[in-house]
């Protein structure tokens, strides 16, 4: 239990009153560490949006059935009401970035999701949700093989181009059914970009819609960031600061 202790406009802040600060905490907490992972600019972060979701609704919820204090559940049920809001459905860019996560794949994301709505208590039907998402991934794979070039496999010794070349990307590359049922150890040092690039040459054609897919920021708090910044250093009254004091202010 906390101490009471003054307030300063003189009044006791009580046992109740730091416990409710400590409510909040926890759960902006759990929002703090979500922006921090969607800020980040030298990782990928896009496949790690509902998971990070995921973990804000559950400290909502979860917080919510800890505490009788009918002012503390009406401010988590507001949360929650905003929440989803914005995050009911998630805008599919996500789900096929987390498709492409080797540790989530299909079967991941379509527990991910139930789990999610399940504390959510929203009904939506998430096998037409994930089936859309590979659908649209089935189509990606079909328009990136058509415009990836076959490759020579082999030179003769005057340097001219032998004549065995790679043919069109095969079906078994095209489509994403070798990828979902392939099996791979997940280690601690797991990093998604090396993943893809080791497995380059099994999956050319995934792992080119990766590198595009997963270039993508989760959100813009950090272009936002940048510019806010520069708008504070440039404007109509120090416009004629030199670039080089530009670049020390930035």
């Amino acid at each position: 239990m906390y101490n009471e202790s003054w307030a300063s406009d003189g009044q006791f802040i009580t046992n109740d009153h730091w416990s409710l600060a400590k409510i909040v905490h926890d759960v902006l907490e759990t929002y703090d560490n979500a922006t921090h992972i969607f800020s980040y600019i030298y990782e990928p972060n896009i496949h790690m949006v509902i998971l990070e979701c995921i973990k804000i609704i559950c400290t909502i919820k979860q917080t919510s059935l800890a505490n009788r204090d009918p002012s503390v559940k009406r401010l988590l049920d507001n949360m929650k009401v905003k929440w989803c809001a914005y995050f009911t459905e998630f805008p599919l860019i996500y789900a096929i970035a987390a498709i492409l996560d080797p540790s989530i794949k299909l079967e991941g994301l379509t527990n991910l999701l139930t789990f999610y709505y399940q504390q959510l208590d929203v009904n939506f039907d998430v096998p037409y949700y994930v089936n859309n998402c590979k659908h649209i991934l089935e189509r990606l794979c079909e328009d990136y093989g058509a415009v990836i070039q076959p490759q020579p496999v082999g030179s003769s010794m005057d340097g001219s181009v032998s004549s065995s070349l790679s043919t069109s990307p095969s079906p078994s590359n095209i489509g994403i059914g070798e990828y979902l049922s392939y099996q791979h150890e997940t280690k601690e040092d797991f990093h998604i970009i090396q993943w893809w690039k080791n497995h380059s040459s099994k999956f050319p054609i995934l792992a080119r819609i990766a590198k595009d897919f997963l270039a993508i920021p989760a959100s813009t708090i950090a272009s936002e960031s940048a510019f806010s910044a520069g708008r504070r250093v440039l404007d109509e009254k120090i416009s004629h600061l030199s670039s080089e004091s530009i670049e020390m202010f930035a």
